[in-house]
């Protein structure tokens, strides 16, 4: 470093240090507050520089002090339990530890080994693909228990095929859990698909991303203009979306090659998988509703443009069926 006003990754050399002198102090007065007079046993030797001016960190002619010995724990520490830290801190969250608390304690009353259970691992069937509305939690709508559904959440249930999240999500689902069904849920009152038709600029990145939303209208646009009532016409874009993200999920990589795969495998699977599903719900009376789409119409239709497996033909050139 040249002068002192240089700084790295856009904060000042002066700054990180006093960043690491606030780290080490914190984890230090965790240590005391724990009862411990004196440094854990269990760790090691940190050489740290005690507080440096730039001058003597940044000057090959200057004698730098001696450093001293700090002492930082090689094991990790278990947190506190957010229904024990609310009871000496005034937090607005104490009110989810104390929910958190009772939760437990009901689940433990039901079954003592639940929890033991859910530490060894998970293997859901389903892989669900809804919105970030809170009245739409997957787990609420069906009742679910914790390790049968495996949830991926944004805003209006898009699959948009250069979304790394979503697309990490699914390649994780489908080919490393290997879920049967995929479902894709919208639900009617959507703050996303509302604000979508809406003229008005939500600015980046909202404004991108609901642009997926208008594509769809566009397709749609000749039956949803025809829809006289704003409220019904409201409904059916939440429908037609459900479907278009359907259709976008059948025509990924992932799920037609896992597809194409339990297809040439009949003695191992019962159908093919992953099976594709569109659901809406309705916030007003809690009911979950079917969609019908006609996949093999839409392979039919975009095959050559998507190049979309038919699981029906014989498909021995693309994987080994013995496998």
């Amino acid at each position: 470093l040249k002068r002192s006003s240089e700084s790295v990754s856009g904060v000042s050399v002066m700054s990180q240090l006093r960043l690491m002198q606030r780290s080490l102090a914190t984890r230090a007065s965790h240590w005391l507050q724990a009862g411990s007079l004196s440094v854990p046993q269990h760790s090691t030797r940190l050489l740290a520089a005690p507080s440096l001016g730039l001058r003597g960190f940044c000057d090959k002619n200057k004698k730098v002090p001696s450093p001293v010995d700090i002492e930082v724990p090689t094991s990790w520490t278990e947190p506190e339990a957010l229904f024990d830290f609310e009871k000496t801190h005034d937090d607005n969250t104490a009110e989810l530890g104390e929910r958190n608390r009772k939760w437990r304690d009901e689940q433990l009353a039901k079954d003592p080994n639940y929890f033991k259970r859910l530490a060894q691992g998970q293997s859901p069937k389903f892989l669900w693909i809804g919105c970030c509305d809170s009245r739409v939690a997957a787990e609420n709508l069906v009742g679910g228990q914790p390790g049968e559904i495996f949830v991926h959440r944004n805003i209006a249930n898009m699959v948009v095929a250069t979304d790394a999240n979503l697309r990490s999500v699914l390649q994780y689902a489908v080919d490393y859990l290997q879920v049967e069904h995929i479902i894709v849920c919208g639900h009617y009152d959507c703050g996303g698909v509302k604000a979508a038709v809406t003229s008005r600029d939500h600015s980046s990145p909202l404004e991108s991303w609901l642009a997926h939303i208008r594509d769809v209208y566009r397709l749609h646009q000749e039956e949803l203009d025809a829809i006289l009532d704003v409220e019904e016409r409201h409904k059916r874009l939440v429908e037609l979306n459900v479907v278009e993200q359907c259709l976008n999920l059948f025509k990924t990589g992932d799920v037609q090659r896992r597809r194409v795969f339990t297809a040439q495998r009949p003695h191992k699977f019962a159908m093919t998988f992953p099976r594709i599903h569109g659901f809406v719900y309705s916030p007003s009376d809690g009911i979950l509703r079917r969609l019908p789409i006609d996949f093999k119409s839409y392979v039919n239709r975009f095959s050559n443009v998507y190049n979309l497996y038919d699981t029906s033909a014989y498909l021995a050139s693309v994987v080994d069926p013995s496998h």
